[in-house]
């Protein structure tokens, strides 16, 4: 495929590498929830989420569907770091060691992922100018990459935290002021066990 030319990509959040893992859900449930299906499911979260400023990625997306294989292997690849990042920091919010495939996967991923080069101006603040955007996880999941990086190295393991619904399962970083998060979202799992909690109580009565 043509080469993208200086791709511009926004600043990643630190916890950015866990929306990526958090893309199948209810993963104690049993059915988990999968939000990527193929590849163009795939892209469409990578424009959504990525933050690709000035790449539409149609030059992927035309990729994708002149070479339908090679797409499918490309996704294939992507799911397989997805369910690595989530291994390594669902060990990370346990206090357990990340095994050593998964941070072998993560190493070498970021080895061949493209670097961050240099700030540039744009609409709203400054945007990283890195190498063109080629058809492999490394590059298109650079940001993601980078994201898990700066996650192991700057945030407190603690704050590291997975949902305490079993059901759900989804990792999030808590930035509470105690640090005594225990919900994905209060709206929506943390009211299930509270709702759960009430039945109980009025059963017992």
């Amino acid at each position: 495929m043509p080469a993208v030319v200086d791709t511009l990509i926004s600043a990643p959040r630190e916890d950015l590498c866990l929306a990526f893992a958090n893309t199948l859900a209810w993963r104690g449930s049993p059915v988990a929830a999968e939000s990527l299906h193929d590849c163009a499911a795939l892209l469409q979260w990578c424009a959504a989420k990525l933050g690709y400023a000035g790449t539409p990625l149609r030059a992927l997306d035309d990729w994708a569907h002149a070479q339908p294989q090679e797409a499918l292997h490309l996704f294939d690849l992507a799911i397989a770091m997805r369910e690595a990042l989530y291994r390594i920091f669902r060990a990370v919010a346990s206090g357990t060691p990340v095994a050593a495939p998964d941070l072998a996967a993560l190493n070498y991923a970021l080895a061949e992922a493209p670097r961050r080069g240099e700030l540039v101006p744009a609409a709203q603040g400054y945007v990283w100018r890195s190498a063109a955007l080629r058809p492999t996880v490394p590059s298109l999941l650079a940001p993601v990459l980078w994201s898990a990086a700066d996650l192991m190295t700057r945030v407190a393991p603690q704050r590291v935290r997975l949902c305490a619904n079993p059901k759900c399962l989804w990792l999030f970083v808590d930035a509470s002021k105690g640090g005594t998060r225990r919900w994905c979202e209060m709206n929506s799992c943390g009211n299930r066990a509270k709702a759960q909690r009430h039945y109980q109580k009025n059963k017992k009565t």
